[in-house]
């Protein structure tokens, strides 16, 4: 029977703590207001491994570290000036604040100015860039002329005439070549059309057009000519489609086979037997061909044997001397921090932009209209503030509540949770428990607990709005 009574009674306790899963902040062992009580709302932070109320948000620390980098170097130095104001303008206008109006505003400046002052600043490049270069070309036109002349009065007379006798049998050899490629190529056209011909005369004009430039960038086309594509250097095209015509529809594949195959090998043996000549535009192309470099030996011996009877040994001397001049003068001009490592002008460099500056004095500054909004403590104060509220609204619903004036106060659900933040607005402090509470076993809350801490004199608001503002003064 007493066994009875007592698992009665027991049962009935268990009954009535499961009925009321509310767990209790005993508000009268804190220092609060009492009309507060009634009158003011009392929220409650669930704190997760992903949210806290007390941290500053990530778009701000962005917005924070983007605006110190604009801030802090100098826009010319900056070669990522436009995408960073592109980015600090999106995250602003994804808070969503009114208050950030004026930084979007002086953004939208900073751009417009950097533009117009890009144009300047790409004209001086260019000109810079133009004088560097001809004063370059200048000493290695010397240089050139110079090591030249050393050459020819280093060397034997008889090298050349080896040399001449050489580029004179390769020729020889070269030419063979490209008339048996020729001759070879010819036959297999007329063998489409009747295998008892034999003449091998040029029925078939092949037709070569040239334009310099990687083969990457060549159109399939120029005119009515095909791109070569089994020449990988430049663009090189023929007429394919001219000497096709010629033949009927079934032996068309035929002969395209046969281009295709002998047109690389002509290009390749012509060019380097003569090199190119394009008619339409009176250039010569592959000025290394056996022919061109026999003419240049040709002319060096002769240049050779003008000199015979000067003092070679004063000259060698001479010529050592002005090369060696002309080359350390050439390399201090290399060394110009102005230039890169391939001698191009570095707009983004700190010599640049001191050069720049010093010439173009009446240039404003892009950054410095969002400068002088960012530090503007009254502007930057209203954004802060406004920021914070819309953290605090923004916190996720499934992680809020709120505490009755009687200090009871549920989770929103089912959640095991290890910390908690309540914000007392009204009295200036928040607190945070730290223990394990679920909606299956409710607890009490109140001030002395070894688990409550009680932060006073700022409120979880101001204390957030504290963390921003400290963020911000860092830039």
């Amino acid at each position: 029977m007493r066994f009875s009574y007592k698992f009665a009674l027991l049962s009935t306790i268990y009954m009535l703590v499961s009925c009321n899963s509310e767990s209790h902040l005993d508000l009268s062992s804190f220092d609060i207001d009492s009309s507060a009580k009634k009158t003011d709302v009392i929220y409650g932070f669930i704190i997760t491994n992903d949210h806290n109320p007390l941290d500053v948000p990530e778009t701000f620390l962005k917005i924070q570290s983007l605006s110190a980098k604009l801030i802090n170097q100098h826009w010319l130095e900056n070669p990522n000036f436009m995408i960073q104001v592109t980015d600090l303008k999106v995250l602003l206008k994804s808070t969503n604040i009114v208050e950030a109006n004026t930084y979007i505003t002086a953004l939208e400046i900073a751009q417009n100015r950097y533009l117009k002052n890009m144009i300047a600043v790409r004209s001086q490049a260019r000109l810079m860039q133009r004088d560097f270069d001809n004063t370059l070309n200048n000493y290695d036109q010397t240089i050139q002329a110079l090591t030249h002349e050393l050459t020819l009065l280093e060397t034997p007379e008889k090298t050349y005439r080896n040399n001449i006798d050489n580029l004179v049998h390769d020729i020889k050899y070269a030419t063979d070549k490209y008339s048996k490629l020729s001759n070879e190529f010819n036959k297999s056209l007329t063998k489409i059309i009747n295998e008892d011909i034999e003449d091998t005369s040029d029925l078939y004009d092949l037709k070569f057009s040239f334009v310099e430039g990687p083969h990457t960038l060549c159109s399939r086309y120029k005119g009515m000519n095909e791109l070569l594509n089994k020449v990988l250097e430049n663009c090189v095209y023929i007429n394919k489609e001219e000497i096709l015509s010629g033949f009927n529809k079934e032996d068309r594949t035929d002969v395209s086979n046969i281009i295709n195959n002998y047109a690389p090998q002509l290009w390749h043996q012509m060019t380097s037997l003569n090199g190119f000549f394009d008619t339409s535009n009176n250039v010569q192309y592959f000025e290394d061909s056996l022919r061109q470099r026999l003419s240049t030996v040709r002319k060096d011996l002769r240049d050779k044997q003008n000199i015979q009877n000067r003092d070679i040994a004063m000259l060698v001397e001479n010529y050592q001397t002005q090369i060696s001049l002309l080359e350390n003068q050439r390399q201090n001009i290399l060394d110009n921090p102005l230039l890169t490592h391939d001698q191009k002008i570095d707009i983004n460099q700190t010599s640049f932009v001191q050069n720049f500056q010093r010439l173009q004095t009446d240039m404003k500054n892009p950054i410095k209209p969002f400068a002088q909004k960012f530090h503007d403590p009254n502007l930057s104060n209203t954004f802060i503030q406004a920021y914070v509220k819309k953290t605090i609204q923004c916190y996720p619903s499934e992680l809020m509540f709120t505490v009755s004036h009687t200090g009871a106060f549920s989770l929103p659900f089912s959640y095991k949770t290890q910390e908690l933040l309540f914000d007392f607005h009204h009295n200036q402090q928040y607190l945070a428990f730290q223990g394990i509470l679920t909606t299956s076993f409710p607890v009490v809350i109140k001030a002395g607990d070894s688990n409550v801490i009680l932060r006073r004199g700022k409120s979880l608001t101001e204390k957030l709005d504290g963390r921003l503002r400290e963020q911000w003064s860092k830039v």
